[in-house]
């Protein structure tokens, strides 16, 4: 991840993601909400906010490594969010990331996410490596030229509210239900659905690729989420709601951006009254996989 102010992140600009301040060891950013990265419910989640992770643990440490004068590029191998506070529908978010650890092929971050009260709604963790891609755009390119579709319809949890879980996604699969803005933005189309288990196929677009070509992490951040929090909504009765509590990705491979097809699995290993935990995958075509994520999603009460 690369940032400097007042100049803006290709990706950045694209998501509408202001840079506030930076400096080695700590940077700050703020991310609008609305329309068009809410899901089937009309609701922001995690996913929502994937490329704002990436960027909030990402450029602490890259603006370290640049102070000292090394003109290095850096990934993500591991990320982990954990919620707090319910996410706001409309506003924004306010995002501060820390390098707590830095040496010359890691370093370690941490970061949190505020909705407009200032109220704690996401604490992140990020893990980045040093890597010796090359860079295959500059991070600071224009943005004007990417497309950025219209939000898709959500549809309003009370007109669902006479169903089960599992008829909602498997409508969502069948193309009755709509699959909201976020998965509209990730062209996320959902495939197999049953009980306890999602399979989705998301292609990389341009707008998602890094400066050297690959999907940004935090792109797979709101692909993984998105499919792990419809693979525990299979779990839920009529009118009962869920939320996604932790998110964990480890990231394997880089997949290119534009690409072919990431395959993504989500299945539910268990199941309680109150917490369910998903295991993702992101595979290439040819099986190899690309990213492996844990999820734990409550499902309150009906």
């Amino acid at each position: 991840m690369t940032v400097t102010a007042p100049e803006t992140d290709r990706l950045n600009a694209f998501m509408g993601i202001d840079t506030v301040s930076g400096e080695p060891g700590t940077v700050s950013f703020r991310q609008p909400l609305g329309a068009r990265f809410v899901d089937h419910r009309g609701r922001t989640t995690v996913g929502s906010v994937g490329v704002f992770t990436d960027v909030l643990l990402g450029a602490a440490p890259h603006l370290v490594w640049r102070g000292q004068g090394r003109d290095t590029r850096s990934v993500l191998s591991q990320l982990s969010a954990s919620t707090a506070n319910p996410m706001p529908a409309r506003g924004a978010l306010h995002g501060t990331g820390r390098a707590v650890h830095v040496d010359d092929a890691t370093a370690l971050s941490t970061a949190q996410i505020c909705d407009d009260a200032g109220d704690l709604v996401i604490q992140l963790t990020g893990r980045s490596m040093v890597v010796d891609r090359p860079a295959v755009f500059d991070a600071f390119a224009d943005a004007s030229g990417l497309v950025r579709p219209a939000p898709e319809p959500w549809t309003d949890p009370s007109e669902l509210a006479e169903r089960t879980g599992l008829d909602t996604v498997s409508g969502i699969a069948a193309g009755t239900v709509a699959r909201g803005p976020l998965a509209g933005l990730l062209d996320l189309r959902v495939g197999a659905v049953e009980k306890g288990r999602v399979a989705a196929v998301v292609p990389p677009a341009e707008w998602m690729a890094n400066p050297m070509g690959a999907v940004q992490g935090g792109v797979l951040v709101s692909v993984a989420g998105t499919v792990a929090e419809l693979a525990a909504q299979t779990l839920t009765a009529a009118g009962q709601e869920y939320r996604l509590l932790n998110l964990t990705l480890d990231y394997l491979r880089s997949p290119a951006a534009p690409g072919p097809d990431l395959l993504v699995d989500a299945r539910v290993t268990r199941a309680g009254r109150r917490l369910a935990s998903i295991d993702t995958h992101l595979t290439a075509p040819d099986g190899a996989v690309l990213v492996r994520a844990q999820a734990s999603v409550q499902l309150l009460a009906p």
